[in-house]
């Protein structure tokens, strides 16, 4: 007979264990980078397929082939997507003509106020200059920086969907053969914990992408009704932009604001620039107290910090669509580290604060 003897293993001490964490996190970064290109519409088309499975489900019930029902499903999205892009690529392009004229424009009313500055409070320009001036700049090169981002991934936008949609219907085409490959992939480590993972996965990120796209058309809605009304010029494209944006937790809606007044200004005066920020800080309360929470909910379970880490983290490793994607990312992380006894420590850190349950007396 064999006599088994079991080897006990002394863990890595604390030091290396985390050491070793933080090379393969940054080792991890450097291929997320060094291969975007790959990475990003393969994991965009991964979000996308999780939201056409439930369609695509349809049509096979209906007794459609496999490869027909996936087609079908993407041709829709793409369908949805050349409406949107029609509306918003005139806008854009009306908008890009005017940009340098705004910026000019933008540099003479600062010149004015510098003017104003020295008559009233009689500082010289080259006092203002070292303080005033490289700030205004500053600031007015990163929002213009911005938007000149912006405007060119939107252009790259049709090619970057193209690839997403080939990418989501190979996913949905391959999907039965992919979770097989995870499954055997990991299954003498984690057999038993995969199939929650996944399960849990595709709910969470199907809820977060359908809620999100609720609260996009309704705050599209909503602002291009107000802006339109008060007579703002381009009030489609600010709607857009706000509505998008709104999308980054925290971040965006400022940026969004930020814009629409310097856009407003440029182009009208200065009451109606603040006005357009009022209404669009007014919206967005309405949207975080009322629409947020319904529509979109809790579904991400991610706490604040973590929230705003993974948007700066996807701007420095994706650009702006990592500042998208990289939420979804995380709240992926999130579920696999909750069903992973050894990533407890990381399922606390990216969850939220736990709710302290009130005993009731008796």
């Amino acid at each position: 007979m064999r006599t088994l003897i079991t080897v006990k293993t002394n863990p890595l001490p604390f030091y290396i264990r985390y050491t070793i964490i933080a090379v393969s996190l940054v080792f991890t970064v450097i291929i997320l980078r060094g291969a975007s290109a790959l990475l990003i519409p393969l994991f965009a088309g991964l979000l996308l397929a999780i939201l056409l499975l439930p369609l695509v489900n349809f049509l096979e019930r209906k007794h459609l082939p496999k490869a027909l029902a996936c087609i079908i499903a993407v041709f829709c999205f793409i369908i949805a997507f050349t409406v949107v892009n029609y509306f918003l690529t005139a806008e854009i392009t009306g908008f890009s003509k005017e940009l340098p004229n705004i910026l000019a424009k933008l540099k003479i009313e600062f010149a004015s106020f510098q003017e104003w500055i020295v008559t009233k409070f009689h500082v010289e320009r080259e006092q203002q200059s070292d303080y005033v001036s490289n700030s205004f700049n500053d600031m007015l090169n990163g929002v213009t920086g911005f938007l000149y981002r912006l405007f060119f991934s939107l252009g790259n936008l049709v090619i970057w969907i193209l690839f997403v949609c080939i990418y989501a219907f190979f996913i949905l085409c391959y999907r039965a053969r992919l979770v097989r490959f995870v499954m055997k992939l990991i299954e003498k480590d984690f057999s038993h914990e995969m199939p929650l993972i996944l399960q849990e996965n595709k709910k969470v990120i199907k809820g977060y992408i359908t809620g999100l796209l609720a609260e996009f058309a309704i705050m599209l809605v909503l602002v291009s009704s107000v802006l339109l009304i008060l007579g703002i010029k381009y009030a489609l494209l600010l709607a857009i932009i706000t509505a998008l944006l709104n999308v980054i937790p925290y971040i965006g809606i400022y940026t969004a604001t930020v814009i629409a007044m310097l856009v407003t200004y440029a182009n009208s005066t200065g009451s109606s620039a603040v006005t357009v920020g009022i209404v669009l800080l007014s919206i967005h309360l309405v949207d975080g107290i009322i629409l947020l929470p319904r529509i979109v909910g809790s579904r991400m379970k991610l706490n604040p910090f973590i929230m705003i880490v993974a948007v700066i983290a996807g701007d420095i490793v994706w650009g702006i669509p990592g500042m998208f994607l990289f939420i979804p990312l995380a709240a992926m992380l999130k579920i696999v580290f909750e069903n992973i006894a050894s990533l407890e420590a990381w399922a606390i850190l990216f969850g939220e604060e736990e709710k302290k349950k009130r005993l009731k007396k008796k």
